[in-house]
């Protein structure tokens, strides 16, 4: 969410950009503003936002590269990986490649939708490992921005190992910037990807940042540094309990009653929870939080104490 993305750029940031949660292609001749508000430019703040969309019209497709052009955006990332079997037996995120035909003409119409800044996330298949594979070379006849690829199948959902063998072997065939994504935690997951495939263009980092918002950071201080020696990072608990005390005093600012911002919360702790010593207790008591106050109890200390 806008909210998460802009706090965390200005309390920890070390991130060169942050892709939004996928907005769906909708029919029509204009897109729905409610459907923009995530990525609006007000909501976003400092933070280079890359909006992402999700679903296999290339029409509409091309009417909302419109509306965010409008809103003053060059790039846009189409959804081609999103696992979830609601979303793939329709044909869209993971499932769209398997359509080859259709696949093919979303990536056309992005192309000239939004010049120079059309780029696609997706994975090695849906059931299987060669869908990504098969189309590569018809990938390659697309100028697009950027791929992230995501060695897993969809039904492996986020379970299982990352295929790093698969995600070699497409490599050469991908002429366009690649960028790795997958299971990418800690500061020795990132040091481990960046060596094995130096010429990567990036490595994005998804619920690993979630749940150790000062990721992003230890990896620029790395960097910066030559990589050198990979060292865990000292953990700091107290800024942490902090970053989630003000996301939670902007949700309850922003979002109209109990219900929309325990749900973000209870999401977001789903994965924070684990920076803590007392993390899987803290998250229980979170999921059961019926109310503010029960919120609020249940966090109540955080931050005294963190996992070395």
């Amino acid at each position: 969410m806008a909210a998460f993305r802009r706090l965390h750029a200005e309390r920890f940031g070390g991130v060169d950009y942050a892709v939004a949660p996928f907005i769906p292609l909708v029919a029509g001749a204009r897109v729905m503003p409610k459907l923009l508000a995530d990525v609006l430019p007000e909501a976003c703040g400092a933070v280079r936002t890359v909006p992402q969309v999700i679903g296999k019209d290339p029409a509409a497709l091309r009417v909302m590269a419109q509306a965010l052009q409008d809103l003053g955006y060059a790039e846009m990332n189409l959804n081609c990986g999103c696992p979830w079997k609601m979303v793939a037996r329709k044909g869209r995120g993971s499932g769209l490649p398997e359509n080859e035909d259709d696949f093919l003409r979303m990536l056309e119409a992005g192309c000239e939708a939004m010049p120079d800044g059309f780029s696609i996330k997706i994975r090695l298949g849906m059931k299987t490992k060669d869908t990504l594979a098969r189309l590569a070379p018809r990938i390659a006849e697309h100028p697009l921005k950027e791929i992230a690829v995501h060695p897993r199948t969809g039904v492996q959902m986020y379970e299982g190992d990352v295929d790093l063998d698969a995600f070699a072997a497409v490599l050469p065939i991908l002429p366009m910037p690649v960028v790795y994504n997958g299971d990418v935690r800690t500061l020795a997951d990132y040091a481990r990807i960046v060596v094995r495939f130096p010429g990567l263009a990036g490595v994005m980092i998804g619920r690993g940042l979630v749940a150790d918002p000062a990721l992003g950071e230890s990896i620029r201080v790395w960097e910066d540094g030559g990589r050198g020696e990979v060292k865990t990072p000292p953990r700091d608990p107290a800024r942490v309990a902090a970053f989630a005390a003000e996301l939670y005093a902007t949700y309850r600012a922003t979002l109209c009653g109990p219900s929309p911002v325990l749900g973000r919360m209870k999401e977001l702790w789903g994965h924070l929870h684990v920076y803590f010593e007392d993390g899987p207790a803290r998250l229980r008591a979170v999921q059961r939080s019926r109310s503010f106050a029960d919120y609020e109890r249940a966090v109540n200390g955080l931050g005294t104490s963190a996992i070395r």
